[in-house]
């Protein structure tokens, strides 16, 4: 019986993996020679972004045969050792784009009318009143027009904003101006990152490019943590040059304690949940299950 290891939460029923012997070890990424040896004769994988199938993991899984991601993003798969080893790779790309665009929304309106703030006071016995900034006739700028990209568009063009998008690929959808990276940093009052962590990409958004931003600006990323450079958004906030941020992703999840991050109010913090809805995380656990399934019969 072919048997699949799954170390991370599928978030969905396994029934697609009926008549398969199934190990699910939730968190066993944390242990690395527990999952180097538990990996040795399973032939799939399934995973979400904390198991690193780095090269050395995939030289110990002499069975395996296809990995699956339950998720977007595939920086902590060793894409080349896997290629060279013929192992298949199933993902649930585009399937939480609208969960990452309502997050990114939700974000702005969050951090633009200074909600968390507001929260924390009250529940503090203070009464204060923030004067906040409405989203409508503000401008959306986007880096990547993927399908995270493009369903953020959407929601923010309904809203009333002017909305202008880089990428070195895509197009960008209807009602998007597509321009370069500089410009779209230079023009935005709120910024949306939506590229994956590549060499290409990482410290995308340095010191140099969080300059170009207007004065006031907010930046969002529910991509990836190394596309920001965080020393370099640290000082942009603390120089009063942006207003505020949303970090969904960090460079290390969870980040090292004491976060510098932590003690401001106009940064908004989250566990990497932006695309962890109910409908996003069932469609993507029925593709990867199954694509699973049908890799290996």
């Amino acid at each position: 019986m072919k048997r699949v290891l799954i170390t991370e939460a599928v978030n969905g029923p396994l029934s697609a993996l009926a008549g398969f012997e199934v190990e699910e070890r939730d968190g066993l990424w944390r242990d690395p020679p527990a999952l180097k040896s538990a990996v040795r004769d399973c032939a799939a994988l399934i995973v979400r972004n904390q198991t690193a199938v780095d090269r050395e993991l995939i030289g110990a899984a002499r069975g395996l045969r296809v990995v699956g991601r339950l998720g977007v993003g595939l920086d902590n798969l060793d894409l080349e050792a896997l290629r060279e080893r013929s192992i298949e790779v199933v993902h649930g790309g585009g399937l939480n784009a609208r969960a990452v665009a309502e997050y990114v929304v939700g974000a702005c309106f969050v951090l633009a009318r200074r909600l968390a703030t507001s929260d924390r006071e009250v529940r503090a016995g203070e009464w204060r009143r923030h004067l906040g900034v409405e989203l409508r006739g503000r401008a959306m700028g986007l880096i990547g027009l993927g399908a995270t990209g493009a369903e953020t568009a959407k929601l923010a063009l309904a809203l009333g904003m002017s909305v202008a998008g880089s990428d070195p690929v895509l197009d960008a959808p209807s009602g998007v101006r597509k321009v370069s990276l500089e410009e779209v940093l230079r023009r935005s009052e709120f910024v949306s990152v939506h590229v994956p962590l590549a060499e290409s990409t990482r410290g995308l958004l340095g010191e140099e490019q969080l300059a170009m931003l207007p004065a006031g600006a907010i930046v969002v990323n529910a991509a990836r943590g190394g596309v920001v450079d965080e020393a370099a958004l640290l000082r942009a906030l603390e120089s009063g040059h942006l207003a505020g941020a949303a970090l969904d992703v960090r460079v290390s999840e969870p980040p090292p304690q004491p976060d510098p991050f932590a003690g401001r109010d106009d940064v908004l913090l989250t566990a990497h949940l932006a695309g962890l809805t109910q409908e996003s995380q069932r469609a993507i656990a029925d593709q990867v299950l199954a694509g699973v399934r049908q890799l290996l019969t």
